[in-house]
């Protein structure tokens, strides 16, 4: 019987993912965000920065919010 390979697609962005892919490796990030290891692929570091939404600010920017 020939085995069937997992098709993934990124949790951002949704692509199909061909060769390598990124996925999280922090375990409290994987019990606390990712219900399955499926969820936890992402094509780019920018996809996954925009899933966990990561943004870079300025300084001067947070001490206008304090």
């Amino acid at each position: 019987m020939e085995e069937q390979k997992k098709e993934l697609h990124c949790s951002e962005c949704g692509v199909k993912i061909e060769g390598e892919y990124y996925k999280c490796l922090d375990n409290c990030l994987q019990v606390n965000f990712f219900d399955t290891e499926e969820e936890n692929c992402f094509c780019s570091t920018e996809c996954f920065d925009k899933y966990m939404s990561l943004e870079q600010l300025n300084i001067e920017d947070d001490e206008d919010e304090i």
